[in-house]
């Protein structure tokens, strides 16, 4: 006989998000699910490092394994996408292009280490990122999840070339791929889920990283909220200004 659940209501056992989800003055966790960091990293900074820290970082450097000297393409440079710029940084990417139709995301992925930055709004992101890297990009990560995006990420490989979906707008986008081009420029296509993170590993790894101020977490907070105000705080985030917006008062 299985355990009966640790959390019910009217008998019904209830299940959170992940395995602990849930906006909750306390919470019941399985160990499994968690990670020890520094007692002297930030609050709003460690509430970062579960979600979009690793799906962002963990997409670079664990299931793409980014290696130095390698160029970098990332669609999307919202709260999670500037954490690929950030892995990619830490890698040692030679070129990491960011491409975004808002100039705010586009300033912030500057500040978190992009080499170059594309208005996708004025500007054909295949033509340009071609431009920029004569020979295609080894690597481009899809943190939007459209279908036109991931196409045109596809056209933006070189030869050996990965492209990582890591976003998704709609469960039932598809992508359209030419079979002769993709054994022709021996191009690779992964999904990534939650970066290939090894939580226990990774999400200590980041803290330390964040402390010897190699990693940028401050720019990833924009706004504290309490705890009361998490309404308030999902409106806020339909400003593409706002990277997250952290719970800080119970």
């Amino acid at each position: 006989m299985p355990n009966a659940p640790r959390v019910s209501r009217n008998g019904v056992g209830l299940f959170q998000g992940l395995g602990l989800g849930g906006f909750a003055e306390r919470a019941l966790i399985h160990e499994n699910q968690l990670a020890v960091v520094p007692k002297d990293l930030p609050f709003a900074q460690a509430a970062l490092l579960g979600c979009g820290v690793v799906t962002g970082a963990g997409a670079v450097l664990n299931t793409a394994s980014v290696a130095a000297g390698d160029t970098v393409v990332i669609f999307g440079a919202g709260g999670v996408g500037l954490n690929a710029v950030s892995g990619a940084r830490i890698a040692g990417a030679s070129r990491i292009v960011v491409i975004d139709i808002q100039p705010k995301r586009l300033e912030a992925a500057k500040r978190f280490g992009a080499t170059d930055v594309i208005d996708s709004t004025n500007t054909k992101p295949v033509e340009a990122v071609r431009d920029l890297l004569s020979g295609g990009a080894d690597h481009v990560f899809d943190f939007v999840g459209l279908k036109a995006v991931a196409e045109q990420g596809l056209a933006m490989l070189g030869v050996g070339g990965g492209l990582y979906l890591v976003g998704v707008a709609k469960p039932e986008v598809n992508l359209d791929l030419n079979i002769f081009d993709a054994i022709a420029g021996q191009k690779r296509i992964q999904g990534v889920n939650f970066g290939s993170t090894n939580f226990k590993r990774d999400i200590p790894m980041y803290a330390q990283l964040y402390l010897q101020g190699r990693m940028n977490l401050d720019d990833l907070v924009s706004k504290r909220i309490a705890l009361r105000d998490v309404n308030d705080g999902y409106a806020a985030l339909k400003d593409g200004s706002l990277n997250r917006v952290v719970v800080t008062s119970f």
